[in-house]
């Protein structure tokens, strides 16, 4: 069974580990934790068991699979340091947004990286992960990281000059604010607000799990929706009028935009 370690104990080291542990994939004493404040490290040694490491070198001696859990200003200065260390046979998982592969491989010579991006949704088995390998990831690890993501939700495998689009698509925020248009406009209407978000949940999920039998073609359940000249069309046609579609896009866009801004920014630094 693999053996993970955790460079910084925080929320999302919380949630990976546990995945992986409630669903099998790995035991409590097998998951290896460094940080730099002892008292986080000896939270997760008591509340889950799991292996606490006084030193870096300790969890990366210990892990097959070392996930960098670092702030992403903090990545580069982490990263500096992996030079110190033996990653022979071992994986560098990349969770730091924004932080390429590039900056552990000019770090840490031959070294396997791969860089995963969990979405919030994951923490209750429901996420959407995106997974990107350096060619020399083997296809053991590659498989062992995807069960291990796979815990915690879907998790699909693309090349790493797309998972700053994901990092956009995948941030549950513009979700939830839409979500919440829906109910403050049944407030709106009259409706109390423990009535207004039980039908905005019952009508989202609904209509997600219509959309889930038929993933392909979310254009013709909108078609099916919109008897002509009914209330369904008058409401499209006052969404397009307020450009509903260019301003979700510009949305997913602008955070594209800023991750790989500062994905760039790294890469620059690293070649120049």
């Amino acid at each position: 069974m693999m053996k993970i370690g955790f460079m910084g104990s925080g929320a999302i080291a919380e949630i990976i580990s546990q995945s992986a542990v409630s669903s099998g994939v790995i035991r409590c004493k097998d998951v290896y934790v460094y940080d730099i404040i002892s008292e986080r490290t000896a939270f997760m040694h008591n509340k889950y068991g799991y292996t606490a490491c006084n030193a870096p070198a300790d969890m990366i001696a210990a892990a097959d699979y070392v996930f960098m859990c670092v702030r992403s200003d903090n990545a580069i200065d982490m990263a500096k340091t992996l030079k110190n260390y033996d990653f022979s046979g071992k994986v560098i998982v990349s969770i730091s947004s924004g932080i390429p592969m590039l900056l552990y491989e000019n770090n840490v010579e031959h070294a396997a990286v791969a860089r995963a991006l969990p979405n919030p949704p994951g923490r209750i088995g429901h996420g959407v992960i995106a997974l990107a390998f350096n060619q020399l990831v083997t296809a053991a690890q590659q498989d062992d990281l995807k069960q291990l993501f796979g815990a915690m939700g879907t998790c699909l495998v693309l090349d790493e000059d797309k998972i700053n689009a994901v990092t956009s698509l995948t941030g549950p925020a513009p979700v939830y604010a839409f979500f919440q248009g829906i109910v403050e406009s049944a407030l709106l209407l009259g409706i109390s607000h423990k009535l207004a978000a039980e039908m905005a949940f019952g009508t989202i999920e609904g209509c997600l799990k219509v959309w889930e039998r038929n993933i392909d073609n979310i254009g013709g359940l909108l078609a099916e929706t919109s008897t002509p000249g009914g209330i369904s069309v008058r409401q499209l046609y006052n969404l397009e009028q307020h450009a509903f579609k260019a301003t979700v896009k510009g949305c997913y866009e602008e955070g594209f935009l800023r991750t790989k801004a500062y994905s760039d920014t790294i890469k620059e630094m690293l070649q120049g």
